[in-house]
């Protein structure tokens, strides 16, 4: 059965950012979802800077107060930030967010079932640095801490869809927003897209299963 209740954590993404037009990707799946019925709930909870340990520390609460059927977590790239120089350091090396990332999962995997979302990939040339601060979001350093969202997800059989995949071949510039980072209308739309595909997939497929047996 496709969840009733839904809760998508995670970074500015989840927030909305850059969508002017309907509020982001979770809102249009809001939209979409809580028309179906009165019984239906979507809650958007992102926070503009979310860490990974950020997101470990609120997810008990946030989650364990909804009840959800679903849980959705966007950790987002602000642990692959580079602060004072592209030189420098990631906000977080890549150990500290393998272990980080394990802990989210298994602690979301304990409250409802679970969905992780990979980053998109972004416009490096407006990301170096980004918006005229001294902070640096490289790509090389999204696609190393996505294949460990990646393995960290495998290994624990947590659902996964993978947008950083799923986009490497698209002309970005139709669907991030003026700061390279963030989506715009366009690319809210087509993330939500992908999201309510996903979804309807995995689950008249769970539901085909269970009818079999």
């Amino acid at each position: 059965m496709f969840p009733r209740r839904i809760v998508a954590l995670g970074s500015s993404s989840i927030h909305g950012r850059g969508d002017f037009e309907l509020g982001g990707f979770i809102h249009r799946l809001r939209i979409w979802h809580e028309a179906q019925s009165p019984r239906n709930f979507v809650y958007q909870l992102g926070i503009f800077g979310e860490s990974t340990e950020s997101l470990i520390a609120r997810l008990p609460m946030e989650a364990g107060v909804r009840r959800p059927h679903l849980l959705i977590l966007y950790p987002g790239f602000n642990d692959i930030r580079r602060e004072g120089a592209e030189s420098s350091e990631n906000a977080v090396s890549i150990e500290e967010f393998r272990n980080s990332m394990a802990a989210l999962v298994e602690c979301s995997l304990k409250i409802s079932p679970t969905l992780m979302l990979t980053g998109f990939p972004f416009e490096e040339a407006k990301t170096t640095p980004y918006l005229g601060s001294d902070w640096y979001y490289l790509r090389a350093d999204a696609a190393r801490y996505t294949d460990v969202l990646r393995q960290v997800c495998e290994e624990r059989s947590c659902p996964i869809l993978d947008y950083f995949k799923n986009w490497d071949s698209e002309k970005l510039s139709n669907l991030l927003a003026d700061d390279g980072l963030h989506c715009n209308p366009t690319g809210h739309e087509k993330l939500y897209r992908e999201l309510r595909e996903f979804l309807e997939n995995k689950f008249q497929a769970d539901k085909s299963g269970s009818e079999k047996r």
